[in-house]
C-alpha cells in the first residue's frame, strides 16, 4: 500500500516537475520516491528476505524517501525553507535502509 502511494507520489512530482518554474527539485523528489517505492514492493515480493531483515530495511526505505520529497515539495510549492533540514535526514535514513539491506543480505536468518 505505501509502496503505491510512494509510486504515486513520485509520479505526481515528476509530473509537476517537468513544467517550468518547478523543474528539478521536484523530478529529483519524484525519482526519489519512484526508485524507493519500487525496491518496497521488490522486498515485500520476496522469499528471501523476512523479519527484521525485510522490516527494517523497508521502513527506513519508506520514512527516508517520505521525508525527503516532502520536504522538497513543501519547500518548492511554498517557498518555505523553515523544514530544509528534513531532505538530509529523510536521505539519510534512506541511506540506512540501504545498508540495512545489504547487511541483511550477508546475515543468516
Amino acid at each position: 500500500g505505501s509502496a503505491a502511494v510512494w509510486g504515486l507520489a513520485g509520479v505526481i512530482m515528476l509530473a509537476a516537475g517537468s513544467h517550468p518554474p518547478q523543474t528539478g527539485l521536484l523530478a529529483t523528489g519524484g525519482q526519489f520516491l519512484l526508485f524507493h517505492a519500487v525496491a518496497v514492493l521488490a522486498l515485500l515480493s520476496t522469499q528471501l528476505l523476512s523479519g527484521w531483515r525485510r522490516a527494517a530495511p523497508v521502513a527506513l526505505m519508506l520514512t527516508g524517501s517520505g521525508l525527503f520529497a516532502a520536504e522538497i515539495a513543501l519547500h518548492v510549492t511554498t517557498g518555505v525553507a523553515a523544514f530544509g533540514i528534513l531532505a538530509p535526514i529523510g536521505g539519510g535514513l534512506a541511506i540506512l535502509g540501504w545498508f540495512g539491506l545489504a547487511i541483511a543480505a550477508f546475515v543468516k536468518s
